[in-house]
């Protein structure tokens, strides 16, 4: 199996539990594995036969930005469902970074793995 991937993806949102949470876009960052087959389009050098990572971004960027979590498992969760639900792949894996969201430490995030 073949991946295909998104790394550095960045995405607002409302994102949190804490009041002042929930009044402020959020900046996101994600990195996304895809394995999926790439056999198809080697051949034929065609895009219709190819997992389109740019519409990828697209419906990603369009689900974090539309949504309001308190929770980053909850959105985590949406994300890699919706990319095998829409997407011709196997299997996902989501690493959701969102910064500095606790003093002292550099980075907090989440990383999910889900296959069909």
């Amino acid at each position: 199996m073949d991946t295909v991937y998104l790394r550095g993806l960045q995405c607002e949102c409302i994102i949190g539990v804490w009041e002042w949470e929930r009044r402020v876009r959020q900046k996101l960052l994600l990195d996304i594995e895809m394995k999926t087959d790439i056999a198809a389009a080697g051949a034929s050098d065609n895009l219709d036969d190819a997992l389109n990572y740019q519409r990828v971004a697209e419906r990603v960027t369009e689900v974090v930005a539309a949504s309001e979590y308190a929770l980053l498992e909850s959105l985590i969760e949406d994300v890699a469902n919706m990319v095998l639900q829409e997407f011709p792949v196997q299997s996902v894996k989501v690493r959701l970074d969102k910064g500095a969201a606790v003093s002292h430490v550099k980075n907090v995030g989440i990383e999910i793995t889900r296959a069909r």
